[in-house]
């Protein structure tokens, strides 16, 4: 089917019933709105206000699942993280979303806890900060807020040095020699401070502080008269509270471990309202009516219509877009070319005049895959892992695409990789040769690359021209139908004429070439050429600037055509470097010269060497096929530049409505 024709869809509908038909819309997921056309008798519906309120609701949804994430951590395995989204029916949809407030009510419950835990783990770096600058000061046997007696001063403070007892009696001896009713303390002394006390009878306060002051003396800012050591076990006794505190919060947001449903569902809930609310600031309606326009997909229109007239007074009506009207896309191919729409939409979705390339690409992509990878025991892997996949995970369509994909490539690289005789490199030669002393014969059924490397490279160019032709058909067949039958003759034969005649010639410079194919080759090559020089520059009006432009074709085909076909020996490199390095781990898992060390050492590096191998060669092998289709292939005939088709859905997460799979 390719890309789905598009029809341009108008409904006018009670304004009363405008709810159940926008919510039937998005569960059908087949109507793309647009900006209805501007009428005096309607008017634009707003909904900043109900939108920023859906947004708030969803954050703070988000927010009590990660917070319960935190907490209680999902455990999954790699293949249970690609099930799909759980499925729902409208009805099921409907009667979960009757009540949303009290999910939202336990959200923000679950919020609240999680503030009173960082309150308190906040609380606790304050207290432990506290307590290491109060830790100084236990060995006080007074409050650290006590200022004075009856007839004494008391300065309990820091001073920014090392000092003992006796070398700051000595200090505050030599500023006031005249007095001595005076005592002082080191309490704690640090290369960086010091923490003191000072007594001094109260006729000699005056001085003996500004002694202090001198010396950098600041004075303690404790106010409550409680001794260190009492300030220091209530600290400790608060630290224990609020772990109690954070404990309990922990327990309470554990035990909302049952909502996640519940909050996935409501997260999804408000995606749904505001994707609705967001199209619905395209509608137009007055007191009584509501008009929509938009598109959808001609095969999806009969069955929509009807459904809509069925349940709803509606008018409803089809037109075909406007010439001028860029159309948005949707493609729909069977399942050997769907698979690799992904890798076309990588590059861009067809554009108007575009045809969809998946129907004719599906097959070269699968084909150079294969050829790249070349190792059948790893297509043999792929093939079971994604048909393991597709039985036991409940993969959403876009996952079940890729799936299929690789499942394809895989079975391509088997064919290969039995062509060429790989099967998990030569290990079937190794083991013969190694544990059972005997000579295992070659199982490729065509030949093998690393013994003749050029054999491989001669049909990799070969391939490469039947790509290329394949994409300049595909052009023909477009010119052509456009009734630019002219332009599709002058355009395209000549090039076929011009690589069909150089192709036998070249290749006779590696191997010998029949006579009558160079003979024929030389013709050909010929023919082509004179005819680009003569046709090329046919848009020009004068003489001399269609030869010019004609001689200029000749020379951008001819280095186009030969940079295009030697892009594929990529099919050659990467080829033998898979086979090469397969080859490489098995040699090392057989260096021992023990039979039973060599058999173990064998296994280890077997599973370890090929692992690594199959990753990186995969990684290679999906990147270099992507490169020949989109450089090589597209540039034959494809523009691309098209618009998805992004219609009013459900753009959930956790959650699909049947309908959906019906349609998908």
């Amino acid at each position: 089917m390719a890309k789905l024709k598009m029809k341009r869809i108008e409904i006018i509908a009670l304004l009363e019933d405008s709810k159940k038909i926008i919510d039937l819309l998005q569960r059908k997921g087949v109507v793309e709105l647009s900006d209805y056309e501007e009428h005096d008798a309607l008017h634009k519906l707003s909904t900043s206000t109900t939108l920023s309120m859906f947004e708030k609701f969803q954050s703070v949804a988000q927010t009590a699942q990660t917070i319960l994430n935190n907490y209680v951590p999902v455990k999954q395995s790699l293949l249970s993280s690609l099930n799909g989204r759980k499925e729902l029916a409208s009805y099921e949809f409907a009667d979960r979303a009757e009540n949303p407030d009290a999910v939202l009510r336990k959200c923000y419950e679950i919020i609240d806890l999680s503030k009173k835990i960082t309150e308190s783990n906040t609380e606790i770096v304050r207290i432990r900060a506290y307590m290491d600058a109060l830790s100084q000061w236990l060995d006080l046997d007074i409050p650290m807020s006590q200022g004075s007696t009856v007839h004494t001063d008391v300065f309990i403070g820091t001073l920014p040095a090392e000092y003992t007892s006796e070398s700051l009696l000595a200090i505050l001896a030599g500023a006031m020699p005249e007095v001595e009713e005076l005592d002082a303390e080191v309490v704690f002394a640090s290369k960086d401070q010091s923490c003191i006390t000072v007594v001094c009878h109260k006729d000699y306060a005056a001085k003996t502080e500004q002694v202090l002051r001198d010396n950098g003396f600041i004075r303690s800012a404790e106010t409550e008269p409680v001794l260190p050591k009492t300030r220091y076990e209530k600290c400790e006794n608060d630290i224990a509270g609020l772990n109690s505190v954070i404990e309990k919060a922990i327990e309470n947001i554990k035990a909302h471990a049952a909502c996640k449903d519940e909050i996935e569902f409501i997260i999804d809930y408000f995606t749904i309202r505001l994707d609705k609310y967001e199209n619905l600031k395209r509608l137009s309606l007055s007191q009584n009516i509501f008009a929509l326009s938009g598109y959808i997909p001609e095969c999806y229109a009969e069955r929509l219509i009807e459904e809509l007239e069925t349940d709803f007074e509606i008018s409803i009506s089809l037109e075909e877009p406007g010439n001028d009207e860029i159309t948005p896309v949707l493609l729909k191919n069977n399942a050997f070319s769907a698979p690799v729409e992904s890798v076309t939409e990588m590059y861009s979705l067809p554009g108007k005049e575009d045809v969809d390339p998946n129907p004719v690409m599906a097959f070269f992509y699968y084909c150079f895959f294969g050829m790249m990878l070349s190792d059948a025991g790893y297509g043999l892997l792929m093939v079971i892992a994604m048909l393991l996949a597709k039985k036991k995970i409940n993969l959403e369509e876009k996952t079940k695409k890729t799936v299929n994909m690789f499942l394809y490539c895989g079975i391509s690289t088997v064919f290969w990789g039995a062509m060429f005789g790989s099967w998990f490199g030569d290990i079937v030669q190794i083991v013969g040769k190694q544990f059972f002393n005997k000579d295992v014969p070659s199982l490729a059924i065509w030949f093998e690359p690393v013994k003749d490397p050029m054999k491989l490279l001669l049909y990799a160019f070969l391939f490469g021209i039947i790509h290329l032709f394949v994409g300049l058909g595909v052009r023909f067949s477009m010119l052509w139908k456009d009734g630019k039958k002219l332009d599709a003759l002058l355009d395209v034969i000549p090039v076929y004429l011009l690589v069909l005649g150089a192709a036998p010639l070249c290749a006779g410079i590696v191997i010998s070439v029949p006579v009558i194919f160079a003979a024929v080759g030389k013709y050909l090559l010929m023919a082509g050429a004179a005819l680009i020089v003569l046709t090329a520059g046919r848009s020009t009006r004068n003489i001399a600037g269609k030869l010019g432009g004609g001689l200029y074709g000749l020379y951008n085909i001819g280095a186009g055509y030969m940079g295009d076909i030697l892009s594929y020996s990529r099919l050659l490199a990467l080829g033998l470097s898979t086979g090469v390095v397969a080859s490489v781990v098995n040699v090392l898992g057989t260096i021992s010269s023990n039979l039973v060390v060599k058999g173990i050492m064998l296994v280890f590096v077997f599973i370890f060497g090929h692992t690594v191998n199959i990753a990186v060669n995969l990684i290679g092998s999906y990147v270099h096929t992507n490169r020949l289709q989109f450089v090589e292939f597209f540039s034959k005939f494809y523009e691309g530049g098209g618009r998805a088709f992004t219609p009013l859905k459900a753009n959930t997460k956790y959650y699909r409505f049947k309908e959906e799979t019906k349609n998908g």
